[in-house]
């Protein structure tokens, strides 16, 4: 029985443990025929016996079937090493049973079985462990199907998380065993994050599992999925690690456009790099401290950037994409919102076959456009931009790229998107959460946004979320303007503000008959004069708010902003001891000689954290991360839409009743003087709308000062961490209360009295 016993806890299956079904012979169950004691002594093996072939099966088979490399590894070393070490054990056993040895052979070389047991007593907890391990690698009905089930197999991230969970335990055995597995776990994870580092290249086996994703979509697309990352990296350190294999595949994949953008050669290749890359990746030891690996990565992004990445993107062209950014989405360049404004309304206008009579809360709607039409909507404004600096004047080059790259589209939804937060908790790439009201609906029939194409290399500081926000930016600011733009151009309709036609001649009013018709106009125009005052006084107190409301917001918050951020890109200081600046040519004894201080560009990482700050910063300054705010704002603008449209509606009105009092000339087809009335009322409707509106939005001007007094920017994405040095700090422009001082009509008493802001 000793030997069976060694056997079947070496591995072997043994009828004295594992009785055969069905069998009636006395022999089928050997346990029956020892004693109670016995038996107990034995159950405890036994139970040894199975956790060690399970776990040894379930091992064997996730190695081998396994889609992560991480587990394959863990579970290797769980049968290479820690049950080979129970194997090993159990012939140490034998080994001393077979010598005799008086640890375990007792008188008259009797072995005790308490002996045996008390051996392998130590193996137990640990051996329960082992296959929990397993288990939660993959769970055993997984391996007994042809394919593994991704919901029930853990990835490496989870496994290396749950080793280094197990660690911190009051087992010492058990901490050992954890320590050794997890710094399996986490060098088979650098060597996958080696291969991405060195090379840009995605693990050739087990990328399923690697948290660098590539999109299908584009070639040159990846993303970082958080699921698939450890907890020990970073946010910030997960982008670092994106951005440098994003760079070694635009340099590997795009060495000539870049000569010919630069002008120049490239100072040093990748595998020139490679040697000091190595080295400071080598540093990085299992177990993974997370300041080690941050600084590893943080070396080799330096070198890189310092070597490589500003030849490939400049600082000009950088300063030339920030330009085009803020003079056409920002609108740091007035004509252009002028001129797509106007050329705007005239395509809507074109497709009028009446008169446009909106309904409540519709504005324009109904009007459907052609993509074509819309894009030559944006190809008329630039035409029209070009003629206006006159024959003379310099080639504008920021208007050509700019006709080169903008687009004006159709959005799929009308929402805003907003910054999805991620698993780790490090804030700082988190693009701001912009509110869900939309603006890119009010330009034109549809929903409308300006694009711009993010060709390679921009993409390096610049992605497709951070478009989006721009042009969430500028369709907000563009209705802001295109309001502002309608109501003046209400004071253009002559024949509404004043006697028009004018009054006849000295003769003919002397007459009889002549001062009976000058009377009648005179009549008539004070009347409708009367009618109007409280439109044109709320049209005036909208056209005050709206044109402050522009000179805040693009004065004190987009133009400043913008000035405080091209600064810090142009002038990045000095910067020495950042690593060796390699050549072509160099050699290492000449990369260890003092480098002088010299005048080095930010590297595209820390430019495109500095850019996400930047669209934080004015994205808070601008209101539209305050739904309240955004909301009333959005129907103010569609009430503007209304009032205009009803203004414009009674003088064509007027003026076919005009034609018809003083020349005899008659619509049977119209009832002009019921329409008149009808829009009248609505006129008058619109009005107290539009007035409430701006009551509304001055409210929530005050509530937001008074929620925002001592936040100090707490809103702002980026502001939770410590700024380090020479990382960009957005400025801190003026509060709201800036715009209020300059829209208080008047105290709470006026207010009170006073139903309209007249």
């Amino acid at each position: 029985m000793l030997h069976e016993i060694l056997l079947s806890l070496f591995g072997h299956p043994s009828a004295l443990f594992d009785s055969q079904q069905g069998h009636s012979h006395v022999t089928s169950k050997p346990i029956a025929l020892l004693s109670p004691p016995e038996a107990g002594l034995l159950s405890s093996l036994g139970h040894l016996s199975r956790l060690h072939r399970r776990t040894r099966d379930h091992a064997v088979w996730v190695a081998s079937s396994h889609p992560s490399t991480v587990c394959r590894a863990v579970a290797t070393a769980i049968t290479s090493h820690h049950l080979e070490n129970f194997q090993r054990k159990v012939l140490d056993v034998e080994s001393s049973i077979l010598k005799q040895d008086a640890s375990t052979v007792g008188a008259y070389n009797i072995v005790p079985l308490a002996g045996i047991v008390g051996e392998f007593s130590e193996w137990i907890r640990r051996m329960e462990w082992l296959w929990e391990i397993t288990n939660f690698i993959s769970t055993p009905d997984t391996s007994r199907k042809s394919e593994l089930k991704e919901s029930k197999a853990a990835s490496g991230a989870e496994l290396i998380d749950k080793l280094r969970t197990e660690a911190q335990t009051g087992y010492p055995d058990i901490e050992e065993v954890a320590l050794h597995l997890g710094a399996v776990a986490e060098a088979s994870w650098l060597r996958q994050l080696s291969t991405w580092l060195l090379y840009g290249r995605l693990p050739a086996f087990g990328a399923s599992d690697f948290f660098i994703e590539h999109d299908s979509d584009e070639d040159l697309t990846f993303s970082v999925n958080h699921k698939l990352l450890p907890k020990f990296v970073t946010r910030q350190t997960a982008s670092s690690i994106l951005f440098i294999g994003k760079s070694l595949n635009q340099i590997r994949s795009l060495p000539a456009n870049s000569k010919s953008m630069t002008g120049r050669s490239f100072g040093a290749s990748e595998m020139e790099l490679l040697p000091a890359h190595v080295a400071h990746l080598s540093e990085v030891k299992a177990p993974i401290l997370s300041a080690r690996l941050s600084e590893a990565v943080a070396n080799i992004r330096l070198s890189l950037s310092r070597n490589l990445l500003q030849h490939l993107l400049p600082q000009e062209k950088i300063v030339e994409i920030l330009t085009v950014l803020h003079q056409f989405f920002l609108l740091g360049r007035g004509e252009f919102a002028m001129t797509l404004i106007a050329e705007s309304d005239e395509k809507t206008g074109s497709r009028h076959k009446a008169p446009l009579q909106p309904k409540h809360s519709q504005g324009i709607q109904g009007i459907l456009l052609k993509e074509g039409e819309i894009s030559q909507t944006l190809a008329r404004s630039f035409t029209m931009l070009s003629t206006l600096g006159g024959e003379d004047d310099h080639t504008d080059d920021i208007l050509d790229v700019a006709a080169e790259l903008l687009h004006l589209t159709i959005s799929n939804s009308s929402a805003q998107r907003p910054g999805t937060p991620g698993r780790a908790s490090d804030p700082t790439n988190i693009l701001p959460r912009i509110v869900n009201v939309a603006f890119n609906d009010l330009l034109l029939s549809i929903p409308t946004s300006l694009t711009m194409d993010v060709r390679s290399p921009l993409d390096l500081f610049m992605t497709k979320s951070d478009m989006e926000v721009y042009s969430a930016i500028n369709s907000y600011l563009l209705a802001f303007r295109r309001s502002h733009l309608h109501l003046s151009h209400l004071w253009r309709i002559s024949s509404i503000r004043r006697e028009y036609p004018p009054p006849p001649g000295y003769q003919y009013s002397n007459s009889p008959e002549g001062k009976a018709v000058l009377k009648r106009r005179r009549e008539r125009n004070n009347a409708r004069t009367r009618e109007l005052r409280k439109v044109w006084a709320t049209c005036a107190a909208a056209i005050f708010f709206l044109s402050e409301g522009e000179a805040y917001l693009q004065g004190e918050v987009v133009r400043e902003s913008f000035k405080h951020f091209l600064h810090w890109v142009e002038n990045p200081g000095t910067q020495a001891g950042l690593g060796p600046r390699l050549s072509s040519g160099s050699t290492r004894s000449q990369v260890s000689d003092p480098q002088p201080q010299v005048s080095v560009q930010h590297d595209p990482e820390s430019l495109s954290l500095a850019h996400r700050r930047f669209l934080s910063s004015i994205t808070y300054s601008l209101l539209l991360t305050d739904h309240a705010f955004a909301s009333a704002l959005r129907t103010c603008f569609t009430h503007v839409d209304e009032l205009v449209a009803y203004v414009t509606r009674l003088q064509a009105i007027q003026q076919s009743l005009d034609l018809e009092e003083d020349e005899g000339f008659e619509d049977y087809k119209h009832n002009y003087y019921q329409e008149e009335k009808d829009v009248k009322l609505e006129l008058d409707r619109s009005r107290r709308r539009l007035d409430s509106d701006l009551k509304t939005l001055v409210e929530r001007l005050r509530e937001v000062d008074s929620e925002r007094v001592g936040a100090g920017g707490a809103g702002i994405v980026g502001k939770e961490g410590v700024v380090g040095e020479g990382d960009y700090e957005p400025l801190r422009v003026g509060g709201v209360d800036r715009l209020l001082m300059k829209l208080d009509w008047g105290g709470e008493d006026d207010e009170e009295e006073v139903e309209d802001l007249v």
